[in-house]
């Protein structure tokens, strides 16, 4: 039998083979020549594909209205603006808000309204001794 010529050259056959050219790290792949020509021609076609991408986000964002309105202070009466627990806890007081709020731009429909709430965790440790499940 003749010896392999080659520190490449592989010993085993069949399934020996791939396990051993796995564990040697001497596994087939993909090494392209990376000249000027083909660097800058794969240059272009990625921007002629992403460039229209960008420039369709940016004109959907920049249609985008956003109105933030901070009721906590407004909707809370003058007397409870520093105790607003006593505000929550008191019966007598109408909870009720209005606000009216003026848009400067014209929104086409579907219109989304978005509710942020700072300083609220859902899963907190108080609120979830207080959910009753049935």
């Amino acid at each position: 039998m003749d010896e392999p010529s080659s520190s490449s050259a592989v010993p085993y056959r069949g399934w020996r083979k791939a396990v051993y050219q796995f564990t040697q790290q001497n596994l087939p792949a993909c090494k392209p020549v990376l000249t000027p020509a083909w660097v800058i021609s794969t240059f272009f076609i990625i921007g002629f594909i992403f460039i229209p991408m960008g420039l369709f986000f940016l004109h959907t964002s920049q249609s985008v209205v956003e109105i933030v309105d901070g009721y906590d202070t407004e909707c809370v009466p003058v007397p409870f603006r520093n105790s607003k627990v006593a505000y929550i806890k008191d019966d007598s007081v109408s909870k009720n808000c209005t606000r009216y709020l003026k848009v400067p731009k014209h929104m086409k429909a579907p219109i989304y309204v978005y509710y942020q709430l700072d300083n609220y965790y859902q899963n907190h440790r108080r609120l979830m001794v207080q959910l009753r499940f049935n």
